[in-house]
Formats: structure tokens, sequence, C-alpha cells
């Protein structure tokens, strides 16, 4: 009777194992929680993702762009330094994803799936405190890149500090950046009266004298949201000068900037300060900031603080022939802490990124950067061909290595300083659940990969109960290229020699277009 009922369960976990996933009890919640903020009517997504119809349409091409880690876009290699809020796919969901579409995309019970997110506006603070607009500005016939300044005169009786930020272009696709300033000289005003134009042009960074930098926008930017009891101190009676770059091949095209605002509530509101506290002209340690044509170099900044410091944020910048940036601390101590690494920087996707916890540097800690830059025809976003020598400047076919922080001068107590959630978004809606039914299957079949770490050229399958028939194991890069594919039946040995570099990898078994299990695997022989 004991091995009766062993058998029965055995069958039962192997049905389940094979059922299929579906766009309302699988998929839905990862579409909606990491898809439809940007596909939607009012987003900057090509096309809506609102619904099972508009994902069935869309299946092929999100599943090559999911599968390839290109969408939804998250920089940050969250095992270098976690990340909160990321906005990246689990292995589990990837992996579900690329199942269901192999499956024919089956939408299953429409009872089962959830509501659609309500979006009916392209902004994140849907309830500022303050909104300012810009007049609309046509931009005129020009034959170079056009930087133009806009002056908001604030009129606040006492100083502000302000707990949330966003700065939204209305035609994102002809704007190269946004750099917001306060300005506590009647300079900027004067300079727009002496314009006949709107706003006044302000070529080059405005970084340093009596300009300090208040927010920014840059392609893939996101409202920025402070811990509670901080803000940025806008003085009273400061100006806000706003800095638009539209590049060359804009001309006739129209825009304006809608800027919002929260201002952080009580007494005793800690000042946040933000600047490039690593730059390519005053901390470049070998410089300058060139590219030869044909060349691939690596520029390295180092920067020692001068006190203690409560880090909150990060913001690499770079523009076209950047391939890589990241950056390091090492305290007095001789302890190295990961501030953040962009393996592979896309221009189009930048931004500040939030540490799920404040990190706090002591006083003497070098602060390093580093960028990698490859002026190639190898690098599918130069500018030119065949490659020319690229200066450091402000233009897009310039370049510039910044690394923007965003952080505290150091009180006790900033250890509990709460930024943000760490890891993953959390799912949309009741949606928590997604992925389990993988999770859950591994469980039940008990498959282990051993060892892991793998520290030879070896590494064994081990089931707790032997599977019924051949099932394949396959290998992966990050980049979600197969490196190795081996059919096994039972318990398997796999040979690993062929995988020459150290690194992370993906591990899969798969049977009959099922996957039954996903799971890093780290090789560090």
């Amino acid at each position: 009777m004991k091995k009766l009922y062993s058998l029965i369960v055995s069958i039962s976990l192997f049905s389940y194992a094979y059922a299929q996933p579906t766009w309302s009890e699988d998929i839905a919640c990862i579409v909606y929680t990491h898809c439809s903020s940007c596909h939607n009517d009012v987003g900057i997504g090509p096309f809506n993702l609102m619904n099972y119809q508009d994902a069935f349409t869309h299946r092929y091409s999100m599943n090559n762009s999911i599968s390839n880690r290109i969408m939804p876009p998250w920089p940050p290699d969250q095992d270098y330094r976690e990340m909160a809020h990321a906005n990246s796919l689990t292995d589990e969901e990837i992996a579900l994803f690329e199942e269901w579409v192999n499956a024919g995309a089956p939408e299953g019970d429409p009872m089962l799936a959830p509501d659609p997110p309500v979006i009916e506006t392209s902004m994140e603070i849907t309830d500022p405190d303050v909104v300012f607009t810009t007049e609309t500005f046509t931009v005129p016939s020009i034959n170079d890149d056009l930087y133009k300044c806009f002056v908001i005169q604030t009129d606040w009786p006492e100083d502000r500090y302000v707990s949330a930020l966003e700065i939204v272009p209305n035609n994102r696709n002809i704007v190269h950046h946004v750099l917001a300033y306060l300005n506590m000289t009647d300079d900027p005003v004067q300079d727009d009266l002496n314009d006949p134009a709107i706003g006044f042009e302000c070529g080059g960074s405005l970084e340093g004298g009596d300009n300090v930098l208040f927010g920014e926008w840059v392609p893939g930017s996101r409202a920025r949201f402070l811990p509670d009891g901080t803000g940025i101190r806008v003085p009273s009676g400061a100006n806000i000068v706003i800095q638009v770059h539209y590049p060359e091949g804009t001309s006739g095209e129209t825009d304006f900037l809608t800027f919002n605002m929260n201002f952080a509530e009580g007494n005793n509101i800690r000042e946040v300060y933000q600047d490039q506290t690593l730059d390519h002209i005053d901390d470049i340690e070998n410089g300058p900031l060139i590219i030869l044509p044909f060349e691939t170099k690596t520029f390295h900044e180092k920067y020692v603080l001068p006190e203690t410091r409560t880090f909150l944020a990060t913001a690499p910048h770079a523009h076209l022939i950047c391939t890589r940036m990241w950056s390091f601390a090492i305290t007095p101590a001789g302890d190295t802490i990961n501030m953040v690494n962009i393996p592979n920087w896309d221009f189009d996707w930048q931004g500040f990124y939030d540490y799920p916890e404040p990190i706090i540097l002591p006083a003497g800690t070098e602060l390093h950067g580093y960028a990698r830059y490859e002026n190639t025809l190898d690098n599918p976003n130069n500018p030119s061909n065949p490659p020319a020598f690229v200066f450091l400047g402000e233009n897009t076919t310039d370049e510039m290595m910044i690394f923007f922080y965003s952080y505290l001068f150091y009180e006790p107590g900033d250890e509990n300083i709460s930024i943000g959630g760490s890891g993953h978004m959390d799912h949309y809606g009741d949606c928590e659940n997604v992925s389990t039914s993988i999770e859950d299957i591994e469980a039940e079949n008990h498959i282990a990969f051993m060892p892991n770490p793998v520290d030879s050229d070896q590494l064994y399958i081990e089931w707790a109960e032997a599977p019924v028939g051949d099932y394949t194991f396959e290998l992966m890069d990050v980049s979600g290229r197969t490196l190795l594919s081996t059919t096994c039946q039972s318990d398997c040995t796999i040979d690993l020699k062929g995988i020459s570099n150290e690194g992370f990898y993906i591990g899969r078994i798969i049977q009959d277009g099922r996957l039954l299990k996903t799971e890093k695997v780290l090789i560090i022989r």
C-alpha cells in the first residue's frame, strides 16, 4: 500500500509538472509588473501591453527581448551591488515566459487573470505639491547641438526641502539630457530677458560657480523619491535653471518640460547633496578623456572622501562609445565596497539607482570609478564609420565619464535609514506568487546541481526521485546563449571542460518541452 501511494503521488506530481503556463495564472502579472508601465497609451513603449491580446500579438518579439535581457531595461548588475526596486526578471520568470510562448501562449481562464493596471498619465508623481511647466519651444534651424536654458523663479518665503522630483520632457525623442540647477543670483533672469527668444542659449556644463545641481533627466530616467525626513534644499528665492540639450537634427521639433515636486514634511529635515563626485576633469587618473579611432581604452577616476558620508544613490553617465561603467570604494581599513556596475552600458537607459540600505563610507575612503570605451566598428552604437577621434565634450558624439552620487553628511543613526525595497520590484496587484509554479516543481522533484559553486570540470545532477524518461540539461551564459546541451537519464555527470571562463551561468533541466529547474551556476575553478 505504501509503494502504491508513492506511485500515485509521483504520477500526480509528474502530471502537475507538465501543466502549461497560461496568461491568466502565470504571465499577466509579469507583464503588468514589468512592461505595462511603459507599454500603454501614454507611455514611451512603441506598442501597448495592457491585455492578453496585446501580449499574444507581440509574444515572439517579447520573448526575444526578454530571453536576451534587453527588456525590461535594468542596467545595473544586481550581483555586483543590489539596487532597490530592480525592474528585471528573475531567471524563473524568463523561463516561464519562454515556456508560455513555446506552448502556444494560451490564455487560460480569463476569470483568473488580474485586472490590468489603470495608467492615465506618464507621470510617476501623480499628486505633486508643485508643478512647473516651461513654455512650448520650437527648435530653430541648427547645424549643431543646441543648449537651451529656461528659468523658473520661485517665490517661497522660506527654504523648502524637495522629497520627490520628476522632470518630464514632452518630446523625449529630441532631448539628449536635462540638467536642473539652483541659482541664488539674478544672472539667469537677466540672461533670459536679454534673449528675445524663449529661454536663452547656455552651452556646456553649468556645474559649479553659482549653480548647484538640483535634478536631471537622461534617457531612461524615472522620478526620484528620497527617504523620509530628507530632501534637497531649495533656498528661499532661488531660481531653478533648467538646461535642455537638443541634438543636431531636431530642427523644427517642439518640446516643453513638466517639473513635478513634492516637499518633505516636518521639522529637522536632513539635506541631501548630489554632485558629480567622480568626474572626467578633476578626478581622472589616466586622462585626458580621448579615444583614438579603433582604440579600446579603460579610464580610471579616484576621489578621496574628506568626511564620512552616507550614500543613498548613484547615477553613472557617459555617451555612445562607452560600453561599461563600474565604481567601488576602498576604506581606510582596506575593505572594498562595490558601488555600481553597468556591464553593458546603454546610453538610452540611464538614471539614479537607489541603494536598498545606506552605504556609509568613512573619511579617507577612496572612491574609484572605471569606464571602458570601444571606438571600433564592433561597437554597434559608434556614431562614426569609420571611427573618428572622440574627445571630452557635451555633444552626443563626444564622450563623458561622470559618477553622480546622492548622499548625506553622516550622523549617528544613519544606518537605520530606509531608502527603498531591495531586490526585484513588488509584483503588481495580487500577483506576488508569480513563478511559484516553477519553484514548486523544483521543490517537488528535488533536483540538485552539485557542487555549486563548481571548482572542477564536472557538475553533478542528482534527483531525489528518478525521472521517467530522458531529459535535457542546458548551460547558458547570462545573455541567454546556450553553451552546451546534454541528454541525460536520472542522475547525470556534466562535462564542463569546454567552459573556459569563470563566472555565473544558468543551468536548466527540460523534459518534453517543460522546464523542471533553472538555477545560477557559479564556475570558480
